[in-house]
Formats: C-alpha cells, sequence, structure tokens
C-alpha cells in the first residue's frame, strides 16, 4: 500500500537532538506548524465527529490526544463550534455511535483505535460522501474516503528502552499492555530492544519482564479501564525486581504508579502517546522519566483542515523518527537526575534512527 510521509514536526526536533548531544534536552516531538498559507477561512465549517475506543476521551492517551486534534481545528476554524465525541463502553458500541455520527450530520468521522478498523472500513464504503480519518490503524488496499494515521513507535521505544537499561538501579525493567495488538506490543517490543542493544553495547545484563520478542507476547490486563487488575499486573512486575517500568494502555499506568509509591521503590514510570508529565495526574510527575510520543493531536488537526480546505487525501501517513512524528518527550523532573553522558548517547542512538544508520523498525505497522 502506498504510504504519503508527512514531516508533522519543525526544526525542534533537530534542535533538540543537538542540544542532546551537547547535554541539553533530549529529543522531542513537540514543535510547531510551518505559517499556515495564506488562504479564506472555509465558509462551511465542517461537522466534526469523533468516536473512541473503550478507553474514553478521557483516557490521558492516544483518545485524548485525538480529541484534542478535533478541538485544534475546531479552535482554528476549520471544523463545526460544536463537535460531536461518542464515547464507547463496549466493542457493541461501534457501530451505534458512527450511526450516531451520520444521523447528526457529520461530515469527517475520526475513528479512534485499532479496534475500530473493521467498523470505519464498513462505514466509509456505505458512505462514500463522507471523509474518515482513523487513529492506529491502516487498510490494504486504501479506502477513496479514509485517511489513516499509523505510527513506528517502536523506534522511539527502542531509545527509551537503552535509557531505562542505563537509569535501572536493580538490573530489571517491566512493561505491560493493556492487549495484545499491534499499537500496544509495538511499544513493548521495542522497548526491549532497546534494552538488548544495551546490553549488547555495554556487556551488561539487564532483565526485561513482561514481554518476549520471540514469542511476541506477555503480560497483558486483558483490559483498558480494570484499574484494580492494571495495579496487580504492575506489582506482580515490580516483585521481580523491577523499577523502571512501561505501561501501554492510557490510564492502566496510574495504578502502577501508586504501587511504586506504596512502595517507596526508587523507581519510574515511562508514558507512551501523549507527555504524561502533562497528561496525567500531578501526583504522579516525578515518576515520568520521558514519554514515548506520537504527534496524533496534529495529525488528526491536518485531517481535518485538509478537508475543510480541499486538500485531503485518503491513505496512510506513517509516522516515524525521520519524519518528527514519533520521539521522546524532554526529561522534565528527570533532567538533572539523568547522567549527562547517558543523556548523549540516548540522543546519538535517536539520532542514528532518524538517519537510517540504526534501524529499530521491527514491527510492520498496518
Amino acid at each position: 500500500m502506498s504510504k504519503k510521509f508527512y514531516t508533522l514536526f519543525s526544526v525542534l526536533v533537530l534542535a533538540s537532538v543537538i542540544l542532546m548531544a551537547c547535554g541539553g534536552a533530549t529529543p522531542t516531538t513537540e514543535a510547531t506548524q510551518p505559517p499556515a498559507a495564506e488562504t479564506a477561512p472555509p465558509e462551511a465549517l465542517l461537522k466534526v465527529c469523533f468516536v473512541t475506543d473503550l478507553a474514553g476521551a478521557d483516557d490521558r492517551s492516544f483518545n485524548a490526544s485525538g480529541w484534542q486534534g478535533v478541538n485544534d481545528a475546531k479552535d482554528e476554524g476549520y471544523a463545526d463550534p460544536n463537535p460531536i465525541l461518542l464515547e464507547s463502553d463496549s466493542r457493541e458500541d461501534y457501530q451505534p455511535n458512527i450511526d450516531g455520527c451520520i444521523s447528526q450530520g457529520a461530515k469527517h468521522i475520526v475513528t479512534s483505535g485499532f479496534e475500530l478498523g473493521e467498523a470505519t472500513s464498513t462505514n466509509a464504503a456505505a458512505n462514500p460522501d463522507i471523509k474518515f480519518t482513523i487513529i492506529d490503524f491502516s487498510f490494504d488496499p486504501d479506502i477513496p474516503n479514509v485517511r489513516e494515521l499509523i505510527y513506528q513507535t517502536d523506534e522511539a521505544a527502542f531509545a527509551a528502552g537503552y535509557l531505562a537499561a542505563g537509569m535501572t538501579k536493580t538490573g530489571v525493567v517491566g512493561t505491560y499492555g493493556g492487549l495484545n495488538i499491534p499499537t500496544v506490543s509495538i511499544f513493548m517490543d521495542g522497548f526491549t530492544r532497546g534494552v538488548l542493544y544495551y546490553n549488547e553495547q555495554k556487556g551488561t545484563n539487564v532483565r526485561v519482564v513482561g514481554w518476549d520478542i520471540d514469542t511476541q507476547d506477555g503480560q497483558f490486563t486483558g483490559s483498558f479501564t480494570d484499574m484494580g487488575l492494571a495495579r496487580t499486573t504492575c506489582e506482580g512486575i515490580l516483585d521481580e525486581g523491577a523499577d523502571i517500568m512501561l505501561p501501554v494502555g492510557g490510564a492502566i499506568n496510574l495504578p502502577c504508579g501508586d504501587a511504586i509509591i506504596a512502595r517507596g521503590i526508587d523507581g519510574a514510570l515511562i508514558g507512551v502517546d501523549a507527555d504524561a508529565y502533562f497528561a496525567m495526574p500531578e501526583t504522579y510527575q516525578d515518576l515520568w522519566m520521558v514519554t514515548i510520543e506520537k504527534g496524533i493531536a496534529l495529525q488528526v488537526k491536518r485531517s481535518i483542515s485538509d478537508d475543510a480546505e480541499g486538500t485531503w487525501t485518503p491513505g496512510g501517513e506513517l509516522g516515524t523518527a525521520a519524519n518528527g512524528a514519533v520521539g521522546l518527550s524532554l526529561y522534565h523532573s528527570w533532567e538533572d537526575k539523568i547522567p549527562d553522558d547517558l543523556k548523549a548517547e540516548v540522543a546519538a542512538l535517536f539520532q542514528a534512527i532518524v538517519d537510517g544508520q540504526i534501524d529499530a523498525s521491527f514491527t510492520e505497522v498496518k
């Protein structure tokens, strides 16, 4: 399937990498867009509808980022002032929610998450006059009225794994996810391979609990909403000595933070999707070592603005380290805790991935 690669972030990404090499900030996906073309605002604003997966719009992760993108489009005058938000409480809600979007006059529907792939495909085919944008899923062949936002997040996760291996005091790091689906496991796989790469480079034996690259399986809660199960899953990994944790699945990372705090562990969390330092409650800010970021909000806004301006095209947009759509957040409260030499190594590693000198894309994104 032909993929269109877009550079979603400006030179701040490269600037941050250069600063890191000198002991400054880490590579970040936070950046500004190029100046907008001087075109008149569209007269007829798009009616946009956003359908979440089971984690809901307040998941502090990819649903929240997608909904932010819709609101950014609204704020910049590309979408109707009252976008529609329909949250899915069960998989049986996907079709009725899309029906609700259509019945309320939506002309651009954003569906969030891998599990909405089938419903998006079916409804796009049945409604060729409506544009669809889907987050974290792609179709082969492309569908004429669907834009797919997908991410090679294992590239940034690889660098995060290297960082975690260099920071662990126990020699054990851990990870768990909500479901063993590609958009979750890609983080866990890249993270684990980054730890193994550190071991190869340093002659160490840092162990990862929660993911096996050979079996492509690991520890999963089976839910993005069961916080009790997330807590026990995290605690089981902490029992094996882990002091740095990568939970993947929205707010199921917070019970892990509670467990680390309750046990008095001198440890850390690694976030996913949106910068967890800002996305999660302040209670946990000192735990976030770094976040593996995806440029979801910007891509969603771009899809809507392209539709409003008549420049919209279907097909996949693959976000990579090279085009700035995946990366690492700033270190925030960990800036002074991470040794300068390790920060420089992570920066150099990330730059090598950007330049194609190191291939850290192990998972086929689809």
